[in-house]
């Protein structure tokens, strides 16, 4: 099974697993004596912080560390039985920025994989040993344990992964956030949103996306990064020219990794949490999951920055505000046709949960959404539910 990537899977340009990618296929073409042999492993590492007790008031968070195959296929390299759990951190507090503290073990251990010699191992199906080398693929996390694992703010005026340097950010001063703009970057040259001005800051926008930044410039940055692990001032960040937080806050132990500079994608986020939050923050918009951000001090944004002059809110009698109704919100008849809607939905065996179990037609909500539960909703129930109830503009 550990040679199925080079002899069993299935090459028509689709795009099923690991092997599949580019950064796959970059690793075998720089180390060439790394990707000769197929039985060489290839480790995914994941961490998040979860509560052993199951009290979920508690403030309890240990961090079990696991590690996946991939040169196993799809169907099996995710399951618990091929799922290694090298190191697990302690609570009663979460790790934070020291985490590479306790990742060091595990970096030595990868270090000695990943040496030319590497390992004697036994291969049963071919009655020979031979020496076994490993590398670490990627991590995926959530967004703060990616923040944690790669060294980079995950907040603040310079937290987009992506833009970098670039990235286009401004506080609100009533919801006392900071929101990231000009996305309107990364769309195609000739697309017709580029040019319309009325919601975005009444000004076409004709510039490029950011420049991605590559490996060498990114290990630019941190290699000579200094952190002082431990809670105290001298292990705070340091600002910026223009009195921010730096983009970096520590150089990640990843980076001693011999091969780490060189691959293109280091750290992903995964996808159930990307998926849910999503999910959670457009029904919000809807009014229909737990509590609407549309509220008095978005709303009081909108107007500080001078757009969407229509959903600014009015002042009434005795100090009270009045929000008109934007175009994706629901009244009352339009939120019991869409319960209702859902509620007659049935779908075949093992294709989602129960929809009656996700939702409560008395109160109008969705409730104990999984992130299986927010891809569905999204990708196939709510188009069709909302077709007839919003405008087509939304």
């Amino acid at each position: 099974m550990m040679r199925w990537h080079a002899e069993e899977r299935q090459q028509d340009g689709m795009l099923r697993h690991p092997a599949d990618g580019s950064q796959w296929r970059n690793i075998d073409r720089k180390f060439k004596d790394f990707g000769k042999d197929t039985r060489n492993i290839r480790f995914g590492l994941s961490t998040d912080g979860m509560n052993p007790f199951g009290e979920m008031s508690s403030g309890h968070s240990t961090w079990p560390v696991t590690m996946c195959i991939y040169n196993l296929p799809p169907w099996l390299c995710m399951k618990r039985k091929y799922i290694i759990m090298p190191i697990i951190i302690q609570g009663p507090k979460q790790p934070g920025n020291d985490i590479d503290v306790y990742l060091r073990p595990l970096v030595e251990d990868l270090k000695l994989l990943w040496k030319k010699e590497g390992v004697p191992v036994w291969d049963e199906d071919k009655q020979e040993e031979f020496n076994l080398r490993a590398l670490l693929f990627v991590t995926i996390n959530d967004w703060p344990a990616l923040s944690n694992l790669s060294g980079q703010c995950n907040k603040g005026y310079k937290a987009c992964t992506h833009c970098m340097d670039e990235t286009e950010s401004t506080y609100l001063k009533h919801c006392r956030k900071v929101i990231y703009m000009g996305h309107r970057r990364f769309l195609a040259a000739n697309h017709s949103v580029r040019k319309k001005g009325k919601h975005f800051e009444h000004k076409a926008d004709h510039r490029t996306n950011p420049k991605h930044c590559s490996r060498k410039i990114v290990f630019a940055m941190v290699k000579d990064l200094k952190v002082v692990f431990g809670k105290g001032p001298g292990s705070q960040p340091i600002e910026s020219e223009d009195g921010h937080a730096a983009m970096w806050k520590n150089n990640s132990i990843f980076w001693e990794l011999p091969y780490w500079e060189f691959l293109d994608v280091r750290h992903a986020i995964d996808v159930m949490h990307l998926t849910k939050n999503l999910c959670v923050n457009l029904l919000g918009f809807l009014g229909v999951y737990r509590k609407s951000k549309d509220t008095l001090e978005a709303r009081n944004d909108l107007k500080y920055m001078e757009q969407r002059g229509d959903l600014h809110p009015e002042t009434k009698e005795k100090g009270s505000h009045y929000l008109s109704p934007a175009s994706y919100t629901l009244s009352k008849a339009e939120k019991e046709s869409m319960f209702e809607c859902l509620e007659s939905i049935k779908v075949p065996f093992g294709y989602s949960t129960n929809i009656k179990r996700i939702i409560s037609t008395k109160e109008k909500k969705f409730t104990n959404l999984k992130s299986h539960d927010c891809h569905v909703l999204m990708t196939q129930l709510l188009p069709v539910v909302i077709r007839g109830i919003l405008p087509n503009n939304v």
